[in-house]
C-alpha cells in the first residue's frame, strides 16, 4: 500500500496519473473503432444480379465473395449481363450442363455458373481477388 499513501498526499501525481490513464484508454478506444470502421469499408464486395433474381444466399462482407439466385432469364441472357458488367470472359466451359464462364476485372477473379433448374436458371458469382496481385 506504500505507493497508494504517496499518491494519496501528492495530489499533483495522482491528477497527472489519472489524466495519463484516460487518455490511454481514449486513445485505444478511437484507434478500435477507426480500424473497425476501415474493415468495414473495404470489406463489402458489390455483385451486380439480374432484375428479376431471387436471391437465396449471399455472402459478399469479404472475399471470397459469393452470390446465388433463380432467374427467369435465359441463359444467354444472364451472359449478356455478366459480360456488360465484366467485359469479356478469358475462359468459359461446359461441364455436366452446368456453364462456367471466367472474368477478370480490376484485379478481381470472377466466375459465373449457370445452371438449369426446372422452368429456372440458377446462376452462382463468385469473386475473389486475382492471384496475380
Amino acid at each position: 500500500m506504500q505507493p497508494l499513501r504517496l499518491l494519496s498526499k501528492r495530489p499533483f501525481l495522482t491528477s497527472i496519473l489519472f489524466l495519463f490513464t484516460t487518455s490511454i484508454f481514449s486513445i485505444s478506444a478511437v484507434n478500435a473503432e477507426t480500424i473497425e470502421a476501415d474493415k468495414s469499408a473495404e470489406k463489402k464486395i458489390e455483385i451486380p444480379v439480374i432484375d428479376d433474381a431471387r436471391i437465396f444466399a449471399r455472402f459478399d462482407d469479404k472475399a471470397p465473395a459469393v452470390i446465388n439466385y433463380f432467374t427467369s432469364a435465359t441463359e444467354e441472357t444472364v451472359i449478356d449481363f455478366y459480360q456488360k458488367s465484366y467485359g469479356e470472359p478469358i475462359a468459359q466451359e461446359r461441364k455436366r450442363g452446368r456453364l462456367t464462364i471466367n472474368f477478370s476485372k480490376e484485379l478481381q477473379e470472377i466466375r459465373v455458373v449457370i445452371s438449369q433448374q426446372n422452368n429456372m436458371r440458377q446462376v452462382d458469382v463468385i469473386v475473389d481477388k486475382s492471384s496475380e496481385i
